[in-house]
């Protein structure tokens, strides 16, 4: 079960401790640095005492309970993390690139458009996906089939037809995976006559955040921006 709290709740050391006690998932959210209340939890300062392990959360002694998870999350692109914590953390940053952006809205037309050419592009994917799994599955059975022969593998007819019957699927999978690559150059080709509109609208998303360093007034969400775009397609049809 997920709790998400603020550092500003009354109780949040209450929760905090609860959380490492009883082996919750701890969100918490608006952080713009690190609480040093936190900093025993993201070092692990465990101490053992007998079967269990404690740790220090403030002035208490808290059991510490192993599926404790905790995240720490904040809106802030650019959050300021000390030198003493970053080697502590996992930063993951989910701010919207210029390219991550592009490729969503090259999606969504493409979808809009040719929504047959996406549904092909994703079986293709699967499919080659799958190829790729069967092809390391024959080479770690041919792995074990080597490995637990005995005696003399030139005589060995049943392990000879094996590794015939091994090579041949292999060789059948490789084709089938090239003939897949082509397909994909060819539906990215497809895919590539709409991508000008894709980075038109990427750019402008861009250009209507720097609005915001006029005025505060001037922000506008990621999602507002995506059906607006959608409610544009719609209207060209």
């Amino acid at each position: 079960m997920l709790y998400f709290m603020y550092t500003q709740d009354a109780n949040f050391i209450t929760a905090l401790e609860l959380a490492v006690r009883f082996g919750k998932t701890l969100i918490i959210q608006e952080m713009d640095g690190v609480e040093p209340v936190l900093y025993p939890l993201l070092r692990k300062d465990l101490i053992a005492q007998g079967p269990r392990y404690v740790v220090q959360i403030g002035e208490k002694t808290i059991d510490y309970n192993e599926d404790f998870r905790l995240f720490l999350a904040t809106r802030n692109p650019t959050p300021f993390i000390p030198p003493d914590a970053s080697s502590v953390v996992t930063e993951v940053n989910f701010t919207t690139t210029r390219a991550g952006l592009r490729g969503q809205l090259l999606a969504l037309t493409i979808q809009h458009e040719k929504p047959d050419l996406e549904e092909q592009k994703t079986k293709l994917l699967q499919q080659e996906e799958d190829k790729k799994i069967q092809l390391a599955k024959l080479e770690g059975s041919l792995l074990e089939t080597l490995a637990t022969s005995q005696g003399n593998i030139l005589e060995n007819k049943e392990l000879i037809n094996s590794l015939n019957q091994t090579k041949a699927s292999s060789a059948l999978i490789q084709e089938s995976l090239s003939e897949s690559n082509r397909l994909q150059v060819s539906l990215d080709q497809e895919r590539n006559a709409y991508l000008p509109l894709a980075e038109s609208a990427s750019k402008m998303y861009f250009i209507i955040c720097d609005l915001s360093k006029i005025n505060n007034m001037y922000r506008f969400s990621l999602a507002a921006f995506l059906r607006l775009f959608q409610r544009t397609l719609l209207s060209k049809q």
